[in-house]
């Protein structure tokens, strides 16, 4: 893969539009000169709206290559959408309608995504015939909602390496679908859910280095299965960042690890979001809080076992062993 470009996925609508401009942004910053192959695909969406974010990026980074495509709402006629998921959400499982055949694999990335690291170790990545490469979700405790067993493998789909030609080969867009289809109803993260469902034993799962959660910084080593050298190296400086919650840098990055990196990267890159400040004591009483978290993980984690001993034990997890 070494002398291929990166081949990028992107879905976009207009909620994510700039959010998913910065994280392209963060991959030219820590990737000069590398050829990356880019396809947007933008739901709801005008070309001179994406233009307005993309293009300065593209002009700046010449070995950027950058694909607009529609996403067509029609194709999805039989799939749910809520408040917090629009059709967006189906993109990278539709992506083989997007992804020019000549590309082998893929990456995507949500967008709410920043990356500070060289991508060629996980570009690289043997998924030893896997269908595609993904991190590990500790966060996800309720497995038996969709019938995995306590300690069986679900990913995050926030981040995903996909082998196209395994991809085709195992049908795995129908085979997706027809999850979404028959149990959308009953699947608390819809597509995520159905992706791990469908490709149940498919998968090759990657350091969390390449999805890490703002809260696995709040986390007991054990709960990510490291040891204590490996996590404070990891949580000192992970490769990729997924904002997941819906606490996010730009409503609420005063109670948010790792805020601080999405906003410079916007700031230089001239995308002109500015962090959301807190206004109310509450407001000030989280910020505070948060970084309580940060600085002394230990100790915090000591007294919310002692004030909050069930909101711990799921916070933390049996997994974490201490």
């Amino acid at each position: 893969m070494t002398d291929r470009p990166i081949c990028l996925l992107l879905c976009i609508d207009a909620a994510y539009l700039r959010q998913a401009g910065i994280t392209l942004a963060s991959i030219l910053e820590s990737n000069p000169g590398k050829p990356i192959d880019v396809t947007l695909v933008g739901s709801g969406l005008t070309p001179a709206q994406v233009d307005s974010v993309f293009a300065p990026l593209g002009a700046r980074h010449p070995a950027l290559r950058l694909h607009f495509r529609e996403m067509d709402p029609a194709a999805l006629p039989d799939l749910p959408v809520t408040r917090q998921f629009s059709s967006s959400i189906y993109t990278r499982i539709l992506l083989d309608r997007f992804i020019d055949r000549s590309h082998e694999r893929v990456l995507y990335l949500d967008a709410d995504t920043v990356v500070s690291a060289d991508l060629t170790p996980l570009w690289n990545a043997d998924l030893n015939g896997a269908v595609l490469g993904a991190v590990r979700d500790p966060f996800r405790l309720d497995l038996d909602a969709i019938g995995f067993a306590p300690d069986e493998p679900y990913f995050n789909s926030g981040v995903l390496l996909i082998d196209m030609e395994r991809w085709r080969a195992l049908d795995c867009e129908a085979r997706v679908l027809d999850v979404l289809v028959r149990e959308a109803h009953r699947l608390p993260w819809m597509d995520q859910d159905a992706l791990n469902l469908a490709l149940r034993g498919q998968v090759h799962f990657l350091s969390p280095r390449w999805n890490f959660q703002p809260r696995c910084a709040d986390v007991p080593a054990g709960f990510l299965g490291l040891s204590e050298a490996e996590y404070a190296a990891l949580r000192a400086n992970p490769s990729i960042v997924h904002y997941t919650t819906s606490h996010k840098p730009w409503n609420a990055g005063f109670r948010v690890h790792y805020s601080r990196a999405f906003f410079s990267v916007a700031r230089r890159a001239g995308l002109g979001m500015a962090p959301a400040r807190p206004r109310t004591l509450s407001d000030r009483l989280l910020q505070a809080k948060t970084w309580l978290r940060w600085h002394f993980p230990g100790p915090f984690r000591t007294l919310r076992r002692i004030a909050k001993p069930e909101a711990a034990a799921l916070m933390y997890g049996a997994r974490a062993g201490r």
